[in-house]
């Protein structure tokens, strides 16, 4: 099933991930600008058991991005695996469906239009909840994401 972007979730969490940007320095004038948009039809989907993953912004995709954005989807009833980022905050936006969100020892069920930001080096995984898949945007403060998974013991 394909779900839509919402056009205002979407431009709030590209005007943050354009903020985020252009306060650490990290606009590129040597390339033209049309040679720094990322279409999300033409960027690779990293599939996985659990959903998916498009990454449409990073250090790798437009050097030297200070962000990292994606588009994430978590198919119904699964999890992504618990980790965690030791260099950046996430913020993921949810655009459709609902999940329920382990950061650390606490849980939270996030909806269309919530927000949430992870600390760096804070364990977290999400479920998605119901019959249909949660679709989020997410955005990290650094063009080098890092992940590191972490045991599903040591996450509780």
């Amino acid at each position: 099933m394909k779900t839509s972007i919402h056009p205002i979730a979407l431009g709030a969490a590209l005007v943050a991930a354009c903020a985020a940007a252009l306060a650490s320095g990290a606009a590129d004038k040597a390339r033209p600008l049309a040679a720094r948009v990322q279409s999300f039809d033409k960027v690779a989907e990293e599939k996985a058991a659990w959903g998916s993953l498009r990454w449409l912004m990073s250090d790798k995709l437009d050097p030297p991005s200070g962000i990292t954005l994606g588009d994430v989807t978590i198919n119904p009833g699964q999890s992504n695996p618990p980790h965690l980022h030791g260099n950046s905050d996430e913020v993921i936006y949810v655009l459709s469906g609902s999940c329920e969100h382990r950061v650390g020892k606490e849980t939270v069920i996030l909806k269309p239009g919530d927000v949430l930001r992870i600390p760096p080096g804070v364990p977290h995984s999400a479920r998605a909840l119901g019959h249909q898949p949660m679709r989020a945007v997410v955005v990290y403060n650094t063009g080098q994401r890092q992940f590191t998974p972490v045991d599903q013991k040591t996450a509780k």
